[in-house]
């Protein structure tokens, strides 16, 4: 089952990936955000990571209020 099969299509969603790894090059955070269940309405980013995140244990957070994503 996937995520899409859980929620109905109409949701609103915030995703932060790390994709695929390949030894000796950086890893890649890809975030995405859909509204009301539509690509259309969100964005999607990457992010070339400085850092690699495997190397020990982190928390990450998201600053949000009702109005944006700081």
């Amino acid at each position: 089952m996937s995520n899409a099969d859980v929620h109905p299509h109409n949701h609103d969603e915030i995703d932060f990936e790390l994709l695929g790894h390949e030894k000796g090059k950086e890893w890649v955070l890809q975030t995405n955000i859909y509204g009301n269940g539509s690509v259309g309405t969100g964005r999607e980013e990457k992010f070339y990571m400085w850092f690699d995140p495997t190397a020990d244990f982190h928390e990450y957070s998201i600053l949000w209020n009702n109005h944006r994503i700081v």
